[in-house]
């Protein structure tokens, strides 16, 4: 199925890049905050077992989240109680401490772009660890159903504030929740699939407990199972950097 509607989106691509009008049988939704979910919190923190699965190489660690909303990410990894690293991503910066190798890095995002060979922003990462569509990228899509399952797909969604290009297809589950977010970056033709599992009620939250990324070209799998989450409760937004540790140097 995921085949098939990549071959969709490509061939809808290819019509767009002739300057032909994309139109198909299926019908052009409204805007994208009518049709997807929206952050309704302030702050959220879970903890996340994360299972890495990279060209037969393994690797599981722990990790502690917390997403102060348009504003900070905090994220803390550690394995067997040890340490291993401390992020906090903000809209304008990233900051890396690595606690084994004594190494730091603060500067700009071309440092998760070098770390997963894909754009990303502040608000990317958000959205992804928030199961909901990305902020300022215009609409474009077009409602698919097909073998029961409902689709909203675009050849061609470029960002308002950065020259980006995505093409993408998001799947929408019971209750109006996004189950699968299949994003291409259209310049380097990078795919990474979003698959959100395992939705439970949290008071007035409803949210995934379980989520796994693909990305096929790197021959990359992650499988992540997540506990206490937990909403509107603060939590830490910045790290130090120790005197001794030396800086990270990232060259374009």
């Amino acid at each position: 199925m995921k085949k098939d509607l990549k071959n969709y989106l490509l061939l809808a691509l290819f019509v767009v890049c002739l300057g032909n009008i994309f139109a198909q049988e299926n019908e052009t939704i409204p805007p994208k905050d009518s049709v997807f979910p929206k952050i309704s919190y302030d702050w959220i923190s879970y903890q996340m077992k994360v299972s890495i699965d990279k060209k037969e190489e393994q690797l599981a660690f722990q990790c502690f989240l917390v997403n102060r909303i348009d504003s900070a990410i905090y994220l803390n990894l550690n394995r067997s109680g040890i340490e291993l690293a401390r992020v906090v991503l903000t809209p304008d910066s990233v900051k890396f401490v690595n606690k084994l190798e004594h190494t730091y890095y603060v500067g700009s995002y071309l440092f998760l772009e070098k770390m997963f060979g894909f754009p990303l922003d502040f608000f990317m990462v958000q959205s992804l660890l928030n199961g909901v569509d990305f902020k300022d990228f215009d609409d474009g899509f077009t409602r698919v159903e097909e073998d029961g399952k409902l689709f909203y797909v675009a050849p061609q969604r470029s960002n308002s504030k950065k020259t980006l290009s995505l093409m993408q297809s998001i799947e929408i589950g019971e209750g109006g929740v996004i189950v699968d977010n299949d994003i291409t970056d259209l310049r380097s033709m990078r795919d990474v699939d979003f698959s959100y599992k395992n939705y439970s009620d949290f008071g007035e939250f409803h949210f995934f407990t379980k989520f796994e990324v693909e990305m096929e070209m790197d021959e990359v799998e992650m499988e992540v199972e997540m506990k206490n989450i937990k909403f509107n409760q603060s939590g830490p937004v910045a790290i130090r950097i120790p005197e001794n540790f030396s800086e990270i140097e990232i060259r374009k």
